[in-house]
């Protein structure tokens, strides 16, 4: 059986947004590439392979294969460049920069891979990852199914292109999110919480404006819970839907955790639940109604997320139903995969850690002896479980911590 190559490139949209095949991101966004190139396996079967230059452990391996977990081929570029044929190649997001870095395994990919709307980079994949069309796709969502419990078109973003626009909105309301077109993780948010902007603010607009020409201003919503609605997008275009997670972010926006097996109970009161799990599972239909007839149906293809929000709008809860499109890979449904080795009754969060060359390692050790993983049923149920190999040359790790 043909195989598939994953390649964990999580800056895919810096790349976007630079737009040179010869991209290279910041070093330490680098580092975070290379130390968790192995986290793709979650997704991948033993037939498939892990592009990585570095191999995790053979202890390492084995213990995630006691775990349950399908171990692929984890190889180097040289070694993959040997092999005779495989079926597709799937990046964590496609980029000019990504088709680049994989060109030499094109011409060894199935005739099905070369004929998708992915094997070639095109002008129009830009616009499946900008906020543009994000927020296109949600006033067409609002306008097609205008339903109580949806955000009010009054608060969808807008599109800026200069500071005085900015200022203007700020007159009439703020705080104010403002949003690069091209960002991940929450990493291209500004949340401007006072009428007048400061120097920060104004250097922040100026470079993306510089570099990117438009910013999507919106208004700050009461949140109660973020999640993400999960998609595939298969060869002939047809959107499925996997389900949704929930994450958490920080103050600002960025991406922090992603829940295990999730309970709306037990993040909102107890009378307001009920009437959530029936919005998101409308709110799902509609979407992967509306995904079908749009670009992403014509120039996607894979796994894909949008995220969305609860919010408290006066007295009642609603949902924003599409705050962003993410065509790519995302931490939620890799969580989402994850979860299907843990006990059905597993609960906790999947991190990402960040710190000091070596700092993984000791939280690992330290952790591990705080919070020793426990099985139940032979699954793990409780504890500390890495899910990349900590070792005294990373700063960078990821793992999942049960109750």
């Amino acid at each position: 059986m043909a195989e598939d190559i994953f390649y964990f490139n999580p800056t895919c949209e810096l790349a976007i947004a630079n737009g040179s095949f010869s991209y290279m991101p910041p070093q330490l966004l680098r580092d975070f590439e290379n130390d968790c190139a192995a986290l793709p396996f979650v997704f991948a079967s033993s037939n498939d392979f892990i592009l990585t230059e570095t191999k995790p452990s053979y202890e390492f391996l084995r213990e995630l294969t006691d775990y349950g977990f399908q171990m692929p081929v984890f190889a180097p570029m040289k070694e993959l460049m040997a092999g005779s044929s495989f079926n597709q190649l799937l990046p964590w997001g496609w980029s000019p920069a990504a088709h680049f870095i994989l060109k030499s395994l094109k011409d060894k990919c199935s005739p099905d891979f070369k004929s998708s709307p992915v094997f070639n980079w095109h002008e129009m994949h830009k616009t499946l990852f900008e906020r543009k069309t994000s927020l296109a796709f949600l006033v067409t969502l609002l306008e097609n199914h205008p339903l109580n419990f949806f955000l009010k078109k009054e608060c969808t973003g807008t599109m800026v292109t200069n500071m005085a626009e900015i200022e203007i909105l700020l007159n009439k309301q703020f705080p104010l999110v403002l949003k690069a077109p091209l960002s991940s993780s929450g990493r291209g948010i500004q949340i401007i919480r006072k009428a007048d902007l400061n120097t920060s603010n104004r250097q922040w607009i100026s470079g993306v404006l510089g570099q990117q020409g438009y910013l999507v201003a919106e208004p700050y919503l009461d949140k109660r819970m973020d999640l993400s609605f999960q998609f595939h997008i298969n060869d002939l275009g047809e959107p499925e839907y996997l389900g949704y997670s929930i994450f958490e972010t920080n103050t600002n926006g960025q991406y922090k955790s992603t829940l295990i097996h999730p309970k709306i109970s037990k993040l909102l009161p107890d009378e307001q639940f009920r009437t959530v799990n029936d919005m998101i599972e409308i709110t799902a239909e509609l979407i992967t109604q509306n995904l079908s007839q749009s670009i992403f149906s014509t120039w996607h293809r894979g796994l894909m997320g949008i995220d969305a929000m609860i919010y408290k709008d006066e007295k009642d809860l609603k949902i924003q139903p599409c705050i962003e499109i993410n065509s790519r890979m995302n931490m939620g449904i890799l969580a989402m995969q994850a979860q299907k080795y843990l006990h059905p009754q597993a609960q906790g969060k999947f991190e990402l850690f960040y710190g000091r060359k070596g700092a993984f390692n000791h939280f690992a050790q330290r952790t591990t002896i705080d919070r020793p993983l426990k099985l139940l049923d032979g699954q793990p149920f409780s504890g500390f479980l890495p899910l990349t190999e900590p070792d005294a040359s990373k700063q960078f790790g990821a793992y999942l911590l049960l109750e």
